[in-house]
C-alpha cells in the first residue's frame, strides 16, 4: 500500500504557483555563473557521445566572429583523417538546453514537496533535458551526415531522407520543446493534488452557460 503525506499548508493556489514558477525561471535563467558555464558543459561531452560511429567524428567548439550570429557553439562533422569538416552547424546551447533546464528547475522548486523529493526531481529534470539535447543534436548530426555523403536529397531521397528531415524539424519546433519541458516536470515532480484550482474553476465556471433543456 502506498501512502502520501500532504503539505501542512495544504494545496498551493495555482496562481501563486504560476507567479513563483515565472519569477524563478527568470532568476535561474539569467543567473550569470551557471549560464556562462553551460555552453562549455555541453561542448565537453556531447561531441564524444555523438561521434561514436566509426566513420564520423563530431566536435563542438565555441563560435567566434561572425559565427556568433548563429549561436554560442559550432558543431562540425569530420571523417577520420580529414582536416576540413564535411558539414558545420551553428547552435545556441542556451536556447537548446539552458532555458529548458531553468524552467524545469523553477517548476520543481515552485511545486510543494519534501526536500528529498525536490532534490531527486531536480536531478531527474536535468537528466530529461540532457536527453532532449542529445536527441536533438543526434538528429541534426545524422541529417547533416546523410546530406554531406549523398548530397541534398541523396540517392535514397524518399523515406530515409524524409524521416531524418522530419525528425530535425519536429525537434526544432518550440512547441515540442515546451511540451517536453512540461512532460519532464510532470514525470519528475508528480504534481497531482499539489495545487488548489478552486478559484480557477470558479472563474472559468462564471463564463460557462448552463446547458439548455
Amino acid at each position: 500500500m502506498t501512502t502520501t503525506t500532504a503539505s501542512p499548508q495544504g494545496p498551493k493556489p495555482i496562481a501563486v504557483f504560476a507567479v513563483q514558477a515565472l519569477l524563478l525561471s527568470l532568476l535561474i535563467g539569467f543567473w550569470p555563473t551557471p549560464r556562462a558555464l553551460y555552453p562549455a558543459f555541453v561542448r565537453s561531452h556531447v561531441g564524444a557521445v555523438l561521434g561514436v560511429a566509426r566513420d564520423r567524428i563530431v566536435t563542438l567548439r565555441p563560435s567566434a566572429g561572425a559565427e556568433q550570429e548563429d549561436g554560442d557553439t559550432v558543431m562540425e562533422g569530420f571523417r577520420p583523417g580529414d582536416r576540413v569538416p564535411r558539414w558545420r552547424a551553428g547552435l545556441s546551447t542556451l536556447h537548446l538546453g539552458w532555458w529548458p533546464t531553468a524552467v524545469v528547475a523553477a517548476l520543481v522548486l515552485a511545486t510543494p514537496m519534501t526536500t528529498r523529493r525536490r532534490v531527486l526531481a531536480l536531478l531527474g529534470g536535468c537528466a530529461f533535458i540532457e536527453g532532449y539535447v542529445l536527441l536533438r543534436l543526434s538528429a541534426e548530426a545524422g541529417f547533416a551526415d546523410y546530406e554531406a555523403r549523398y548530397g541534398p536529397g541523396g540517392p535514397l531521397a524518399g523515406p530515409l531522407h524524409a524521416l531524418l528531415r522530419t525528425s530535425v524539424e519536429v525537434l526544432e519546433a518550440n512547441g515540442v520543446l515546451v511540451a517536453f519541458v512540461l512532460l519532464a516536470w510532470v514525470v519528475v515532480a508528480r504534481p497531482s493534488g499539489a495545487f488548489d484550482t478552486s478559484r480557477l474553476s470558479r472563474l472559468l465556471g462564471r463564463g460557462a452557460r448552463p446547458p439548455r433543456g
